[in-house]
């Protein structure tokens, strides 16, 4: 009887603590989970959703305007109102259709020295429009001072894994 008693007070001490050590856990990672969001922070996330988007929409009617002449767009199958727009949110769903060198290479030349070099403090978070053959893009973003950079990346062929910059130039705003 007293090694039934025994046992039993060892077990239930052993469930006390697994209980005990369980709720602490939970207390200490439940906040993390679902944070507590202010209304003020939630509208300025808002608030910077908004500007991001009414910069990528003048950039890409500014684009739009320019019917492509000055990245030598001017042929119906380039017909830049088809072109899919890509936020910064869809960016890395549209990287995840390319193989992995196609995914290299092309990172390679949107991350290029032709970015960082017109790239400034205050300069907004880019977009991109990119051909439905997924061969071209313009990767665009505004500028502190109200003008866009265009950025023009092209496949080296069709269905070529190898992307390079043909050009950049500043429109402005």
């Amino acid at each position: 009887m007293r090694k039934i008693n025994r046992r039993f007070i060892i077990l239930t001490f052993a469930v006390l603590v697994l209980i005990t050590g369980t709720s602490v856990y939970a207390s200490d990672a439940l906040p993390s989970l679902f944070p507590n969001v202010s209304p003020e922070e939630e509208a300025l996330a808002q608030a910077v959703q908004d500007r991001l988007t009414q910069s990528w929409t003048q950039g890409r009617e500014i684009i739009l305007s320019s019917e492509g002449r000055a990245f030598g767009i001017n042929s119906k199958n380039e017909d830049l109102s088809k072109w899919t727009f890509i936020d910064s949110d869809q960016f890395y769903d549209m990287l995840a259709t390319f193989s992995m060198q196609k995914r290299s290479s092309f990172l390679e030349a949107f991350y290029s020295e032709e970015r960082r070099a017109n790239l400034d403090v205050g300069d907004y978070m880019s977009a991109l429009l990119i051909n439905p053959e997924k061969s071209r893009a313009l990767v665009y973003w505004e500028k502190a001072n109200g003008s866009y950079v265009v950025m023009d990346l092209k496949s080296k062929g069709n269905n070529s894994k190898s992307w390079y910059v043909d050009g950049v130039k500043v429109f402005q705003g």
